[in-house]
């Protein structure tokens, strides 16, 4: 267990002391409250904001073109595992900076993460050009989709590569000095303006699936632009800063940041692994049963961005407490979040079990389409509150800077059990026993999150034991 040494207790500027008190005294469900609610509005925002493409561009009553945007969204998840490795790693290093007196050191931490993640992101758009075919052909493009698919990557990866990352890691950022609203009102920005203009480049202009990756680039960029006026606003009053101070230490920090992000990175590249693997055993099939798998995890993403939600926005909160050795507000705010992060994935499967083929009706009208996406998604459903927990527990880890065990969990699911489940279900049960390995995982991998937040339970309590 990590060591903290606390210097003082951090005292906030008076403009961010609500902010701080919401760390530090308020009640579980008013934290929860304060914290989690902007970040689920932003996550649902963001989410509908990624099945805005495939909505609108399902409108043209094409499955290869539905298909093509399918196929991207594993290669667009790197995005994502770039922004969660400086994101997530340098929100969990920050809150307990700064929940155990050392601001400056929360500074260069915020500082590490914007410069490495801006190096980064290049890196992986400069790559994502140069191999763009072999990239597509190894996410499942064939003849009938390949050049939508490349028009697609061009603008969302190559182009918006750096705006994406970066629109997602302020939002990681400035939550991690509480600012949650904020955070919350930068992702939305971006992904209401995408819902804007996906229409009006796809039908209007006539760019069609081009034209929903251009709005998606422009509102990525939108977001970042929002972010940055809110900083300069702030000035000097956000431990957030693009210039590095005392680079000797950048090393430390950078070791800090990564032990907890390369896990919450690792497991979206693992998804990608996953995702890919699915989608290169779906082609077979043809590109209906491909876009019907494509929508059907569009949907089942409903509750899983709402545990991220909850999630990333009590991460600061468990951070800050940690760092505090205020144990006992982490032990009762993951009992909390595990309670309401369950009851709304339970409503989730009534909702989707029940109007299953209306609800995919509304992304595409091909009856071919909405037979297979509604067995699908009936399918997927099952077992997200296993995955809620799984996640909840995932993040403790993540923010107390348990990056070995929220490790563990990562690969078990995404590496050991899901990939060769894959191969072997689809044998068994052709196309359908593909959606069943999902709910498999999270229901095995569940098991495994409770050992492990048990030990971990216990070490904590040992320690409060020590300090009284």
């Amino acid at each position: 267990m990590e060591d903290v040494q606390h210097e003082s207790v951090y005292v906030a500027p008076a403009h961010d002391a609500a902010r701080i008190e919401v760390f530090r005294s308020a009640s579980i469900p008013s934290a929860v409250a304060n914290l989690a609610i902007p970040t689920v509005i932003s996550q649902l925002v963001t989410m509908i904001y990624n099945v805005t493409d495939t909505f609108f561009v399902g409108q043209l009553g094409d499955p290869r073109k539905v298909a093509a945007v399918s196929l991207v969204m594993p290669a667009y998840t790197m995005l994502t595992a770039i922004a969660n490795l400086f994101g997530v790693g340098g929100s969990s290093v920050i809150s307990r900076f700064l929940g155990s007196g050392q601001p400056a050191k929360a500074k260069q931490t915020s500082s590490f993460c914007l410069i490495s993640a801006i190096f980064v992101a290049a890196i992986f758009s400069i790559l994502a050009f140069i191999f763009q075919r072999p990239l597509l052909l190894l996410l499942g493009a064939n003849q009938e989709t390949y050049d939508f698919a490349s028009n697609y990557i061009i603008w969302v990866l190559v182009i918006g590569g750096i705006p994406t990352v970066m629109g997602m890691l302020f939002g990681h950022l400035v939550r991690s000095e509480g600012g949650a609203r904020q955070a919350s009102i930068g992702m939305s920005f971006g992904g209401i303006l995408n819902i804007i203009l996906d229409p009006i480049f796809i039908f209007t202009l006539g760019l069609e699936v081009k034209g929903a990756a251009i709005a998606t680039m422009i509102s990525n960029c939108a977001a970042v632009c929002y972010f940055l006026v809110y900083l300069a606003h702030k000035k000097g009053k956000t431990i957030i800063s693009f210039v590095p101070r005392k680079l000797d230490q950048e090393f430390s920090i950078a070791a800090k940041v990564v032990s907890v992000g390369l896990p919450a990175s690792l497991q979206n590249i693992l998804s990608l692994t996953s995702n890919t693997v699915l989608n290169n055993l779906t082609a077979k099939y043809g590109s209906a049963a491909l876009a019907a798998i494509g929508i059907a995890k569009k949907i089942d993403m409903l509750p899983m961005n709402v545990t991220m939600g909850i999630s990333q926005g009590v991460l600061p909160f468990i951070g800050y407490n940690y760092g505090a050795k205020r144990y006992d507000r982490v032990h009762e705010v993951n009992k909390f979040t595990r309670i309401v992060a369950v009851c709304f994935s339970l409503f989730c499967i009534l909702i989707f079990e029940l109007f299953a083929e209306p609800i995919v009706r509304l992304f595409i009208n091909d009856p071919e389409t909405i037979r297979l996406g509604a067995s699908f998604l009936r399918i997927l459903c099952l077992m997200t509150p296993m995955m809620a927990i799984s996640y909840l527990i995932t993040t403790m880890f993540q923010a107390t800077g348990q990056g070995k065990r929220a490790l563990t969990i990562s690969v078990f699911r995404k590496t050991t059990i899901d990939v060769p489940l894959m191969f072997l279900m689809d044998r068994l049960i052709p196309l359908y026993g593909l959606m069943t390995v999902q709910p498999i995982v999270d229901t095995l991998s569940v098991g495994l999150a409770f050992a492990l937040y048990r030990d971990f339970s216990k070490k904590l309590d040992a320690q409060t034991d020590q300090e009284k």
